[in-house]
């Protein structure tokens, strides 16, 4: 998958836990015979135009799938998977192959607005497509794509997670393989080999989390940059079975995707582990945060869990459209019960740049220290005032203790 799409990461934490079971479908040739299998779990977030506001719409790709239009392809036309569910919705991947090796070539996801149960209240009902490059790397043929990881691919209006996935196209005589190719996100790093062992009686102590380093991110619309970032992230997990904090710092050179319309835009921030969704609206002429979405991966006790986590009732980074939002000082975005964003530096513009550039900054009141002048002067009058007066009155004691009573 491009990086500028996808993301690899094996944890979706959500306040809450819901994980999509694994689905499985095969495609099968004029000889009855399996040319196509797959395996994956996906969860669709699609933001559309309710009543009134801008809605999301939250599903999985359900058990029940039909392989209705998919094709096993020849030397004439290319194999296609399509997956079909729903009031017209469906997730079809096109593959291609040369020089012994098989790849997904273009994925396409089609959803249909007019269905009330996944889109309640959509104002323009609809049949829409969005297509990516690539939701799988090249593998040899006669070889199964493995991918326990989660990836990510956000494209406009579209966020779509994909974990567990298994597929084999140009399938040999009906038999799926056996041979496995596995993702890079699978592939463990080599640790560090350890140099020194020594004994100690005492548990060792944590140190602090080092600030993470700030990060640039743009979005473009074409040619043109529609979304500027210039931020920090340190995140802060809580994870009820071992009641720890776990403190991960983000990437500063983590890809930035998403999308920007007039009313509302999205960031999308990729890591190697690590997945955010910064969604902001326009409100009586003023952006802000209203939702976050964390995508994490996360090794407790030995074992990689699979967690997801959301709020969609925020209000931070508030600024006038056509400003630019500014935060010097550290701040601290609460998502969930089990998530806070630290934010460092932050400077963000979702919305009319000029010229690719940040306009004119609001700063945060934590910057304001224009404040502190008005309390420092006070504060002094205040106290010339108590020697005036407490003079004033020794002043007075003095005269009165001059004179004598005839």
């Amino acid at each position: 998958m491009q990086r500028s799409l996808g993301v690899r990461l094996a944890v979706l934490l959500i306040a809450g836990f819901s994980l999509a079971k694994a689905v499985e479908i095969e495609v099968y040739g004029k000889d009855n015979k399996t040319c196509i299998y797959a395996v994956l779990s996906v969860n669709f977030t699609v933001l559309y135009e309710g009543n009134g506001t801008m809605d999301n719409a939250t599903f999985q790709l359900p058990n029940s799938l039909s392989s209705n239009g998919s094709i096993c392809g020849n030397n004439k036309s290319a194999p296609l998977l399509k997956m079909g569910f729903g009031t017209g919705h469906s997730l079809s991947l096109n593959f291609t192959h040369s020089a012994g090796i098989f790849s997904g070539d273009v994925l396409t996801f089609t959803y249909n607005t007019s269905d009330a149960k996944r889109f309640p209240g959509a104002k323009n009902t609809s049949v829409k497509h969005v297509a990516v490059n690539s939701l799988m790397e090249s593998v040899p043929l006669n070889t199964i794509y493995t991918c326990r990881s989660a990836k990510a691919v956000a494209s406009e209006a579209v966020f779509m997670v994909f974990w567990n996935v298994s597929i084999q196209a140009f399938v040999e005589n009906g038999t799926i393989s056996k041979n496995e190719s596995f993702c890079k996100a699978d592939i463990p790093t080599t640790a560090a080999p350890i140099t020194t062992q020594t004994t100690s009686t005492t548990a060792p102590t944590k140190s602090p989390p080092e600030q993470p380093a700030v990060g640039n991110y743009t979005v473009k619309k074409g040619n043109d940059s529609c979304l500027l970032a210039n931020m920090g992230l340190q995140l802060n997990l809580t994870y009820t079975d071992d009641n720890q904090t776990h403190v991960i710092n983000i990437d500063s050179n983590s890809t930035a995707s998403g999308h920007c319309g007039d009313q509302d835009a999205t960031l999308v921030l990729e890591d190697m582990d690590t997945t955010l969704q910064f969604h902001f609206i326009v409100e009586q002429s003023k952006f802000f945060l209203k939702e976050v979405k964390a995508n994490i991966s996360l090794v407790i006790n030995g074992s990689t869990t699979t967690l997801n986590s959301s709020n969609t009732s925020l209000r931070y980074w508030q600024a006038s459209v056509g400003s630019s939002y500014m935060c010097h000082k550290e701040q601290r975005l609460v998502v969930t019960d089990q998530l806070v964003i630290n934010a460092f530096n932050v400077w963000v513009q979702p919305f009319k740049l000029k010229t690719g550039t940040f306009s004119r900054a609001e700063e945060c009141s934590l910057d304001d220290d224009s404040i502190l002048i008005p309390i420092i002067v006070g504060a002094a009058l205040a106290g010339l005032i108590v020697i005036v007066v407490i003079a004033y009155v020794i002043g007075r004691r003095k005269s009165y203790a001059g004179y004598q009573t005839l």
